[in-house]
């Protein structure tokens, strides 16, 4: 089982990257093979072609090709933005499609206020379905993400064991497929 971790926003002070780092620590720890789509770090134009159109992709879209097929299942982490997901997710994500069919998706959303990124998730659950994805029943809200972590460091003990439960239910999905 290969899991891709999207991290989801492109934002300088992003504080929903620290949340895709625990949760991959949390699948490290279940000796869960996975890697992080940094979508900062890669740093994709705005789309102009899609993967399949492109006459020479350039290395970072042949990478991420390559890694999106050998990947099983999806976890997004994504923070809300005017009440849906970055533009940046998507722009990044819509390079691709046929690496996505069939696969499950797990959503995570992350929010500086109390409703922990519900609307981003809403939205991402659509757009997953649209991308042929076997959408995780289970979401994981992260509110007040401020007050969750601090510099990388999880204090809020009661969200590592809805972070366990969330990955226990996504898990249980990969691996009956």
């Amino acid at each position: 089982m290969n899991i891709a971790i999207i991290s989801g926003s492109a934002r300088p002070a992003r504080q929903s990257h620290q949340v895709a780092q625990y949760a991959q620590q949390q699948l490290n720890k279940l000796a869960v093979s996975n890697w992080i789509w940094d979508i900062k770090e890669s740093n994709l134009p705005l789309l102009t072609a899609v993967f399949a159109e492109q006459e020479n992709p350039d290395y970072v879209l042949q990478d991420l090709h390559l890694k999106l097929l050998a990947t099983d299942a999806f976890l997004i982490v994504s923070p809300e933005h005017n009440a849906s997901y970055p533009g940046s997710l998507k722009n990044s994500m819509d390079y691709f499609f046929k690496e996505y069919s069939g696969k499950i998706f797990g959503l995570v959303g992350v929010s500086s206020g109390v409703l922990g990124g519900i609307n981003a998730i809403k939205n991402l659950q659509q757009y997953s379905l649209k991308l042929n994805g076997i959408v995780c029943p289970q979401f994981l809200l992260t509110p007040s993400v401020q007050k969750t972590f601090n510099d990388g460091s999880l204090v809020d003990p009661g969200y590592a064991e809805r972070m366990d439960k969330f990955l226990n239910s996504f898990l249980s999905l990969v691996k009956g497929r």
